[in-house]
């Protein structure tokens, strides 16, 4: 019957479905290149590579270009390098001088402050030698131990100096290529240890001016200011020595305050030099 599972096929059959055809599978092309297997590319590679270093006539040639382009590769490298460190140290070199100007304009002000100060000691110091120079100095000292009082002791100027050293201790002085400038702060320098060695030497003298302060009866003196006091009985034996002591004293101070007034002088022509030549704005 139809329809029904026979022995020989095992299926069931239906008539009413068509059977399919079976066609041939197509055959793909395959290039020969994707039959080549890694290790004979390489071979190839290394072939063409041969005969460029054995093509005749080019080897040498081929070394040399090799080599130009190695070296222009390494030139270039050090070219950009040293342009990039001279960039950095013409930047440094700017702050360090805009730095020095800063330091310098503080130097001016505060040198300015101390010479008014040590002028006005310096005459305060001429009236007590007039004061100790006069008679009545024995019977009367409220005048001399005011003065005393007044004047006696040392005002100092400390430099602003923290880049000028910086440069100095660092070895960075190089660093200002204009060697005009360089020249003019080195000066500088040297001007303010001329300045200290003098202030040294006046504080050294100060502990004389202490000893010397016994002239005066100070407890009295300081009770009653404007009851008349006597030196002391040392006060009178020492006189003579300490006017002579004060007036030292006193030229020791003149000096003091002529190289001050020369730091400053040179520290205001300096800034205005180094402004002029870094062609920085005023400020």
């Amino acid at each position: 019957m139809k329809g029904h599972r026979t022995k020989s096929d095992g299926i069931l059959k239906n008539p009413h479905k068509p059977r399919l055809k079976k066609t041939p599978a197509k055959e793909i092309p395959i290039p020969e290149t994707a039959n080549i297997t890694p290790k004979q590319e390489t071979i190839k590679m290394d072939i063409h590579a041969n005969h460029l270093h054995h093509a005749p006539g080019n080897k040498g040639w081929h070394y040399f270009f090799e080599f130009l382009m190695l070296f222009l590769a390494v030139f270039c490298g050090f070219l950009a390098e040293n342009y990039h460190v001279q960039l950095m140290e013409r930047h440094h070199e700017k702050e360090f001088i805009k730095s020095i100007v800063e330091d310098i304009k503080s130097d001016t002000l505060e040198s300015e402050k101390i010479i008014k100060r040590l002028n006005t000691m310096h005459t305060g110091i001429d009236s007590i030698l007039i004061e100790l120079a006069s008679p009545g100095i024995i019977k009367n000292s409220n005048k001399a131990f005011r003065l005393w009082n007044q004047n006696m002791g040392l005002e100092t100027f400390v430099s602003n100096d923290r880049t000028i050293q910086q440069l100095k201790s660092n070895g960075e002085l190089r660093l200002i290529r204009n060697k005009a400038v360089s020249d003019r702060i080195m000066k500088y320098d040297q001007l303010l240890k001329k300045y200290y060695t003098q202030s040294n030497l006046m504080y050294n003298a100060m502990s004389n001016q202490t000893y010397y302060s016994q002239l005066f009866d100070a407890i009295n003196l300081t009770k009653n200011p404007s009851v008349p006091a006597p030196l002391t009985e040392q006060g009178k034996k020492d006189l003579n020595h300490a006017y002579s002591n004060l007036s030292l004293w006193n030229r020791g101070l003149t000096g003091l305050i002529s190289w001050l007034e020369v730091v400053n002088e040179e520290g205001k022509s300096l800034v205005v030099f180094i402004k002029k030549e870094y062609h920085l704005e005023e400020g």
